[in-house]
């Protein structure tokens, strides 16, 4: 056999290894860029994976919540900026709470720099930034004579809308206060509370390989790597036979 013959025959044989080993590697990255290209259609940074395996790989420390705030039938705890409201996820990247306060249809959760009111059935009506609060931070959240009452910097306020405001005191006010979980609580709460990875963030990095940590970027570029050797032996293995008999 020709030293030709012996060349073809071995870059046929490498060219069909090195292809299946980068299979893989190719139909992640066609995915996970297909996917990307269509973040902002499918919503990927507003969806979250919540697993305590990939929190660890993370490196992202959950918190167990401790607390939890009561008003009427409605029950709030939060850890890892998740909040569980009357045994539903109510968001993600959410602020500490400060309290909740229950007020004729509506109930109103506060942080120190917004207002989120909600109707009966845990449906979020509007969220009431700073520009639209009487002072900030919100230090505190109660209520009194069927009107919401805020202790502010800038002192008390009370409102019967959540919308308008008017300066106030604090007699007779119903301040919101946290009550400690049992442990039971706490362990119920904290895996339902375990903190999460965007989707975005997860495929990006998949896609980049920064999955796999600091080494992940070299993998990648390794398996680039690989795909220009399978476009080069690809190119000679179909080129060289058909020159090869076009002298013939």
């Amino acid at each position: 056999m020709s030293p030709k013959l012996l060349l073809l025959r071995l870059l046929r044989r490498w060219h069909a290894r090195i292809g299946f080993a980068a299979m893989l590697f190719f139909l992640v990255l066609a995915a996970t860029g297909l996917a990307l290209n269509h973040g902002p259609d499918l919503s990927l940074d507003g969806r979250f994976v919540h697993a305590e395996w990939l929190a660890r790989w993370y490196g992202i420390k959950s918190e167990a919540p401790r607390h939890a705030f009561r008003s009427g039938h409605h029950v709030l705890t939060a850890a890892n900026g998740r909040w569980l409201l009357d045994g539903k996820i109510s968001g993600e990247r959410l602020p500490q709470p400060v309290g909740l306060v229950e007020l004729a249809s509506i109930f109103v959760v506060a942080s120190d720099t917004a207002l989120y009111v909600y109707r009966e059935n845990g449906e979020l009506i509007e969220k009431l930034g700073p520009g639209a609060l009487p002072g900030s931070p919100v230090r505190a959240i109660g209520s009194s004579a069927r009107r919401i009452v805020l202790r502010t910097a800038s002192g008390i306020f009370a409102s019967a809308d959540a919308v308008s405001w008017r300066p106030g005191s604090e007699r007779s006010v119903r301040w919101s206060a946290p009550a400690d979980l049992s442990i039971s609580e706490q362990q119920a709460y904290e895996e339902a509370l375990a903190p999460g990875i965007s989707l975005e963030q997860l495929l990006l990095d998949l896609h980049s390989g920064r999955f796999a940590g600091r080494y992940g970027p070299l993998v990648v570029d390794s398996l680039a790597l690989l795909l220009a050797i399978l476009s080069l032996t690809g190119a000679w293995l179909f080129l060289v036979p058909r020159m090869h008999r076009g002298r013939h």
